[in-house]
């Protein structure tokens, strides 16, 4: 079993019967979406599930949890989320590899319980690395500006499956950025706070972060 899917399979321990469960996107996420439904299929009953993706909804689709798939405005809690990270720090986490970073934290944050699941090899040991910030297409050369202004390096991510940018499931580009991190829950809202910016990949509220090994997985202490 792989470090991902020791990942998930812990987390899966924190579902409970009835749940409202969000689905995060990723490589991890993926393994415990196949897990879930796996336990789905054997008998557990859930209540719904929120994908943050086409991708997640596209692999729910495919491990059998069609008839639970359900939109924000149908449900009026989100008990559990379950997502992954590109990596995690002192106090944050990142994300926005997979362009989904807006979706993934609206689930995130208003779920009653965010559980973050990585591998070993996504700690990281450097303050500096690079941000995803989805900007509305029509903002971009102003946040570009901003952004080189404050002293980042940034780019417009673009794709290799396709000639030009990145576009988000919400019709927006991708800009990375390559940032110091000091202080992330001043350095999130500040990223916020630039027009036309509609989210950042920083995440400062998370309740469990569950780290798979190849031997197993075990819960880090928050900070």
């Amino acid at each position: 079993m792989n470090k991902k899917t020791n990942a998930a399979k812990k987390a899966l321990e924190f579902i409970k019967e009835d749940n409202v469960i969000g689905l995060g996107s990723g490589t991890t996420a993926i393994e415990f979406i196949k897990l879930l439904g796996e336990k789905v299929k054997a008998g557990f009953e859930i209540d719904s599930c929120i994908p943050t993706s086409f991708d997640s909804r596209m692999h729910a689709i495919k491990y059998g949890l069609s008839n639970y798939l359900c939109d924000p405005d149908q449900v009026n809690r989100i008990d559990i989320a379950v997502d992954g990270a590109d990596g995690i720090g002192k106090g944050y986490i990142v994300k926005g590899g997979g362009a989904a970073l807006t979706h993934e934290k609206v689930i995130a944050y208003n779920s009653e319980e965010f559980i973050v699941i990585i591998d070993d090899s996504k700690i990281m040991k450097l303050n500096s690395t690079i941000i995803a910030l989805e900007c509305i297409k029509f903002s971009a050369p102003f946040v570009m500006r901003t952004l080189k202004m404050l002293g980042y390096e940034a780019t417009i991510r673009t794709g290799t499956g396709k000639i030009g940018p990145i576009i988000s499931d919400n019709n927006n580009f991708i800009i990375d950025a390559k940032i110091e991190i000091k202080n992330p829950v001043n350095l999130e809202a500040m990223l916020n706070n630039i027009p036309g910016v509609l989210e950042n990949g920083i995440f400062t509220k998370f309740d469990r972060i569950i780290i798979g090994t190849e031997k197993g997985a075990h819960e880090q202490a928050l900070i």
